[in-house]
This record gives structure tokens, sequence and C-alpha cells, in this order.
């Protein structure tokens, strides 16, 4: 686990676009042996985040049982225990409010702002959702319940470097909209900021397994509501390959 500061403030200000491949964070789980970790930033640098943006961490029995496990704080981020066999591992993460203006660019805020001031170009919430596969079992060849996930087809844990893994974009335990979905093409997680593909049809995405270890894919989906608003969505799934 990366240590650092916790975030203090409620608002924050960035100069490029947070919905951007090379400047959004993403969100993805780690377990190491009893405990899993909740990881925020890029593969390889992971920044402290407030704790009260985590809204759930579950495990996953082998009947697809949740069990809501308890997050614990620990120099800025967080962990959990897992004291019991769990084939997936699931978190949602608040991501607040964010605007985005002609005058400051982007700036987020625990909640919408009435009565906000600049030119508005777009606004909205932001979630961020991850699954991480420990032990392969078939019930992960369907969605699982998160809002937005990614859900691959076939064991992914059993493959090499180089092998394909198809997956499939849901969101609300339907197929997600192809306008405005995008996912990586490489589950490589030394590809620090991979692009991000936007899809054209809702066939299964075709994934690129990197070398044998810890693998990451990654996906967004922005849902438009009008008005220069949208609900923001990244999302990712992780696993381990030995081959």
């Amino acid at each position: 686990m990366k240590l650092g500061k916790p975030f203090l403030a409620t608002a924050f200000v960035f100069a490029s676009l947070t919905t951007s491949t090379a400047s959004a964070h993403d969100m993805w789980l780690e377990k190491q042996g009893d405990i899993v970790e909740l990881n925020y930033g890029h593969p390889g640098k992971t920044d402290p985040y407030p704790m009260e943006r985590i809204t759930e961490i579950n495990g996953h029995s082998n009947n697809n049982w949740k069990v809501l496990l308890q997050p614990h704080p620990q120099d800025g981020e967080a962990f959990c225990y897992v004291t019991d066999d769990y084939p997936l591992l699931t978190v949602d993460f608040d991501n607040w409010y964010w605007y985005h203006t002609e005058e400051e660019g982007w700036q987020q805020f625990k909640t919408p702002q009435p009565g906000f001031k600049g030119t508005i170009i777009e606004q909205g919430a932001s979630y961020k959702l991850s699954k991480e596969i420990v032990v392969w079992d078939e019930f992960l060849k369907e969605p699982v319940g998160q809002r937005a996930e990614i859900v691959p087809l076939k064991d992914p844990t059993s493959l090499k470097e180089g092998d394909m893994l198809p997956v499939q974009l849901y969101f609300e335990g339907k197929p997600m909209p192809v306008e405005g979905s995008r996912t990586s093409l490489t589950s490589d997680p030394k590809i620090e900021h991979p692009d991000l593909v936007y899809r054209t049809n809702q066939e299964p995405v075709m994934v690129k397994v990197g070398p044998a270890g810890r693998q990451i894919i990654i996906g967004k989906y922005a849902k438009p509501l009008g008005d220069k608003k949208f609900v923001w969505f990244a999302f990712s799934l992780t696993f381990t390959t030995t081959k």
C-alpha cells in the first residue's frame, strides 16, 4: 500500500480534463493474504483519498452472496480484513460532483452547488467501481450487480501473455450502451495510461493479456442526462495470471 497524507479540502481544481485517459485516476482492489487494499491512482503510483468516498466493499461467495466488508483507514488509504473465502471482491466509490467550466477548468465538490458561477461546459456526478477476481468461479461469467462492470466471458486467470480475453461491459445488469462507453484493449498494468477505445457495437471486446502476474482492465462510461449533464463511471476488473 502506498502511503501519503489524506485529502482534506472539499473542492479540488484540475488543469486538465479528468475524463481524459492521461489524467483520470482509476481504482482497483488488491488482495494480499488476508487483507485487501483499495488503491486509487494508477498502477505503480497510488494517492490518498477521503475514507468517506468508499460507499461499499463486498466479498462474493461461491453462491454470489454479497457479504459487506468493513474498511479500515491507514495513512490516508483503506484496507479490509478478509475472513472467509470469496472468489470475488467488489468496491463502489463516490467520486463526488464535478464542474467543467471555461474559466476554472475542472472543479470537484462533495455535492452539486446551487447558484454555481461560471460558464459550464459539462457537469455531473462521478463514480468508480472495481472487481477483483481471487479464484475463478463460473458465476463470474455474468454481472454480479455493480452499476457498471466488466464481465470476463471465460476464466482470465488461466490465460497467458498474448492471449485474447473476451469481455462484455454491463450497466445495471444489462449490456452497456455503446455510445459513451470505452475500454482498454490490454490488461498489462505496466502500461500506466492505456488507450481507451470507444465501442462501436455490442460485440464482446477482445483484451490482450499482459505478462504473467497482476492484470487490470479499465472501462469508462458517460451516461448523458441532457443540458450538459452526465453521470460518469470509471470501472475496472483485476485478476492474476501465472503462465
